[in-house]
């Protein structure tokens, strides 16, 4: 290994990385449920900054799945987190990017497919370090869940802009 490699990584431990995740998984969840709350209020700024503020997630995710790769950690702890990775770079380019009103159109079922094999990832991968993880992040996804149906209820998706 490299010297800044060696520091790095060495000076990292699983427990702070799966911590980081736990982290970021609940962060990402209480960011939707604001970005639900906002679209029902017709806040347009503040939704597109908390749905940035989200896609900037995919960093630190980026970083768990760099770690536990390349420390050869369990398998289940590498994929887990790459549907959520692979939604937030979908997000930033359809939302940020190309500012495409695609949720209108028949490329919605795809995308929240890839959206909620994210959340289940998070789901997965904290119940797999820590049943208390566990709990709190499927806690924090039944809360934005319970926000995205009541927000859709209220103003439909298909027609926000972010």
């Amino acid at each position: 290994m490299t010297g800044f490699y060696r520091k790095v990584v060495g000076d990292m431990s699983a427990e702070f990385v799966d911590f980081m995740l736990f982290l970021v998984a609940n962060l990402y969840n209480l960011l939707m449920v604001s970005i639900f709350l906002s679209r029902t209020r017709n806040l347009q700024k503040i939704e597109h900054d908390f749905g940035l503020a989200a896609v900037c997630l995919a960093i630190p995710l980026v970083a768990v799945l760099l770690y536990n790769s390349v420390t050869g950690r369990d398998l289940w702890l590498v994929g887990l987190p790459l549907p959520l990775i692979i939604f937030l770079g979908l997000e930033w380019c359809l939302d940020y990017l190309l500012k495409l009103d695609f949720r209108s159109t028949r490329w919605l079922g795809p995308y929240l497919l890839v959206y909620y094999l994210g959340l289940f990832g998070m789901i997965g991968y904290t119940f797999l370090v820590g049943k208390l993880y566990g709990f709190v992040t499927l806690a924090t996804y039944f809360l934005n869940l319970f926000t995205s149906f009541y927000s859709y209820s209220r103003v439909r998706h298909g027609s926000s802009s972010r």
